[in-house]
Order: C-alpha cells, then structure tokens, then sequence
C-alpha cells in the first residue's frame, strides 16, 4: 500500500465515523454545560473563544491500551500583535475513538489564564526580583514587611483573588506614603513602585475589584 493510498483509507475512516462532527457537537455541549462556570475557562468568555479544527491522530501499538484516533480542535483567542492570523492558541479540545469510531476519552484544556497571560505577571516579578537585597529578607529588616506586599499582590493575583491582591496594594502604597523610603535600593524601589502602579491600573481598568476598595 502507498503512503498516499494509506491517507486516502484513514481519511475515509474518520468520515465514515463523522469524526469531526462529534467532536465540535461534543465541545459545545462542554461549553453549554458550563456556562455559569465564571473558572472554567480561566477568565475567558465563551464568545471570546474561536474553536478550530486542528487534526486527526492514528496512535497503533500504544504500551498502554489499544489503538485510537483522535481529533483535535484547537481553543484560539483573537491577538492582532503578532500571532498567525490574528488567533493565539490558548487550549485545546481533543476526542479519542477506537478505530471502529467508538468514544473512549476525551479531554478539555485551557493552557493559559487569561489575566495572567495579559499582564505577564511572572516575569514582572523576576524583574522586580533581579534587584532584590536578599538582605530585605530577614523578617528583622527595616523593608521586609514590603516585600511581603509585594509577594502577595502577586499571589493572590495568580490565585485570582483580585480583591485581596488590590487590599495588598493599597497597603503597600501606605506603607510607601508613611515609611522611611531613604534607605530603598533605588533600582528595588524604582521597580516595585512600576508593579504596583501597573497592577493598580489593571485591576481598576479590568474592573476586578469592589466599588468600595476603589
């Protein structure tokens, strides 16, 4: 059998079974069952969410359980920056069948969060962190209930308690505003004040936190 007449044969397969179909009628009914779930999607909204056909899978003489197909629909969300066609791919629905077309499994992932990819909170943190005194610390020293500030803000951001991380600036500015600020490193200070105003504004802008701690 040729390569070509071996495609011909599996592509035939998978649209006897209707593949493609299930898979897409399936995802909608993940989505629709979970509607009211503000985590399900890690802070995407469902019309946000482009899902597009990606490809068949044959996996034969696996070490664990027979041979399957899978079909894979890949979760993109609109980026005009500088992602292909505009989409970036931020999860992916995937179906598995046997090779008669019987369903076997199927998987649902959301790969990336929606607040944290937009604000890249991680590496704002290793800049802060690169000039860090690892003296500040010590729970003795002068700034250390500062960077404990610091370090919640982006905790509780992470762990999408955006009420909390907003309570932890604010604390932080007042701590700023009524504190000895002469003996900072000035690169520390200068970097953690550049944190706090970007996460202020994104909270506010992104409307993540309640009237009254506005």
């Amino acid at each position: 059998m040729t390569d070509q007449e071996l495609e011909i044969l599996l592509i035939g397969k998978v649209k006897t079974f209707d593949l493609k179909k299930i898979a897409f009628d399936t995802l909608a009914e993940i989505l629709l069952e979970n509607f009211h779930d503000n985590n399900f999607l890690c802070g995407f909204e469902q019309n946000e969410i482009k899902a597009i056909f990606d490809k068949f899978g044959y996996q034969v003489d696996r070490r664990f359980g027979g041979s399957i197909i899978s079909t894979t629909i890949r979760l993109y969300v609109e980026n005009l920056d500088c992602w292909l066609d505009n989409l970036e791919p931020v999860g992916y629905y995937e179906l598995e069948t046997d090779l008669n077309g019987e369903i076997l499994d199927d998987w649902f992932v959301i790969e990336k969060e929606k607040y944290l990819k937009d604000i890249g909170i991680i590496a704002h943190f290793q800049h802060i962190n690169q000039k860090l005194p690892i003296e500040y610390l010590n729970k003795n020293h002068m700034y250390y209930e500062f960077v404990t500030y610091i370090t919640f803000i982006g905790t509780l951001f992470i762990s999408k308690q955006f009420e909390g991380s907003g309570q932890f600036i604010e604390k932080a500015y007042t701590y700023l505003e009524t504190t000895d600020n002469s003996k900072f490193d000035r690169e520390y200070l200068k970097r953690s004040k550049q944190f706090l105003k970007m996460m202020k504004n994104y909270l506010l802008t992104n409307n993540l936190i309640t009237n009254n701690l506005r």
